[in-house]
């Protein structure tokens, strides 16, 4: 059911009898010394087609790009400023809106997506008569996190570590390489003090935060994958 495999009229077609869509959304930065710079877009996509396909709801493509400022310390990483991806969200929302899409489903795969998101939904769900948004963040819930402790080890913080490179691991396995994992756990002390470019890489040189990532496993990533699928397909199918 992706919306890219469609032709106009066929996309006409389906919304004559549903207006539901799911929109994954990512970022392109760095995921530690072990994950490719996809990982929060492919994992979202991968959530978005899975929950597409058992729901029979058309998946838009990826957003890949997302706010990712606090890792331009990191080679590779692209962000969008705040600012631009909310307009970027807006777009998109007021032209799913265009063409009769009422109900969507924003998959997000990465932190620094969250403000601006919910900073676009604060104007486009005003604006826009009988559009309904919502969001699923599969790291905010707790049984997700809780297979992850089960599985892995109590955990803490959730960049680039055993949750995201076993997500990965099912996702897209080739951009996993644990030969070249960091050896060495960063401790997440609590702190109010924002991070930024630099004081992220001073803080987490090897791009983890937390704990060294050596819990990971495909098995993880498969449970995982497959409660994140059954959360979204219970908000599209009660909706």
């Amino acid at each position: 059911m992706l919306l890219s495999d469609h032709s106009w009229a066929q996309v006409r077609d389906y919304l004559a009898h549903d207006d539901r869509l799911i929109l994954p959304i990512g970022a392109v930065e760095q995921h530690g010394r072990q994950i490719g710079l996809g990982c929060d877009y492919l994992i979202a996509e991968c959530v978005a087609n899975e929950t597409g396909t058992k729901t029979n709801v058309m998946v838009a493509p990826p957003l890949p790009y997302g706010m990712s400022l606090h890792h331009m310390k990191f080679a590779g990483t692209l962000s969008l400023r705040p600012a631009t991806l909310t307009l970027v969200l807006d777009d998109l929302l007021r032209s799913m809106y265009a063409h009769g899409f009422r109900r969507i489903l924003v998959v997000n795969g990465h932190g620094g997506n969250t403000a601006p998101l919910d900073s676009a939904l604060a104007t486009v769900v005003n604006d826009l008569q009988g559009l309904r948004v919502k969001s699923f963040e599969w790291w905010k819930e707790p049984e997700l996190l809780q297979m992850v402790d089960d599985m892995a080890g109590v955990q803490r913080g959730t960049h680039a570590s055993a949750a995201e490179t076993a997500f990965m691991m099912v996702a897209r396995g080739e951009g996993v390489h644990m030969e070249l994992a960091a050896k060495q756990d960063a401790p997440i002390e609590r702190s109010r003090e924002f991070y930024s470019a630099d004081r992220f890489s001073t803080t987490f040189p090897d791009g983890v935060m937390g704990l060294m990532p050596f819990g990971a496993s495909p098995e993880l990533g498969s449970r995982l994958l497959e409660k994140s699928v059954e959360f979204c397909a219970h908000e599209i199918e009660t909706w």
